[in-house]
């Protein structure tokens, strides 16, 4: 849905999915570099990642119910917006923690002839259960993340076109002063359907 909204709002809009992306490429590439070369492969140091990730989607989270009472409803519907994406990578997070635990417990449990090079320095091994269970951990965090990211680009894009899903609404009503809304499809579709209606 297209709204009504004034080149300052286009702009606003776009912030938190900066933040969001900055977040990402941030924590999920520089971060997790940082966290296999200090730790060797050691599962715990990755929870750098999540630790890091959250500080940036608490900020969401926080300043966008600030901006959502103080600016314009299209500019706090995409801080919403943002948030609830942050809120989807918070869940991956606690499932990747949860499977990556779990394989440690059993790998540890279970170990006895289940285990692997770790190829660390110090030519030690590591159950394959670990590593199995770093494997999907990692993957369902890898999916969630590519996806948000994803969507996150579109959405930059659409800010600054004035457009955001009008099922936003459910989690941040429109008020008497929100921005009006002037229909479905993009600034090329209206000029299209304009000429067109002259035309005629």
């Amino acid at each position: 849905m297209r709204y009504e909204v004034t080149a300052e709002d286009k702009h606003k809009a776009k912030n938190p999915h900066h933040i969001f992306n900055i977040n990402i490429i941030l924590t999920h590439l520089a971060i997790s570099q940082v966290s296999l070369e200090i730790g060797h492969g050691n599962p715990a140091y990755f929870l750098l990642v999540p630790f890091i990730s959250s500080l940036f989607l608490a900020y969401i989270y926080l300043h966008g119910k600030k901006v959502a009472a103080e600016n314009s409803w299209f500019v706090g519907a995409h801080w919403i917006l943002a948030w609830r994406r942050g809120r989807n990578l918070l869940i991956a997070y606690g499932v990747a923690i949860i499977v990556i635990g779990l394989a440690t417990l059993l790998g540890n449990l279970f170990g006895g002839g289940l285990m692997m090079n770790d190829f660390s320095e110090e030519g030690g091994s590591s159950s394959i259960v670990e590593k199995i269970g770093l494997f999907f951990g990692a993957l369902v965090v890898f999916f969630t993340v590519l996806y948000n990211f994803l969507q996150t680009g579109i959405s930059v894009y659409e800010a600054g076109r004035g457009i955001i899903d009008a099922k936003i609404e459910k989690f941040h009503p429109r008020g008497e002063q929100a921005n009006a809304e002037l229909g479905e499809g993009t600034d090329d579709e209206k000029t299209s359907e304009n000429d067109n209606e002259k035309q005629q």
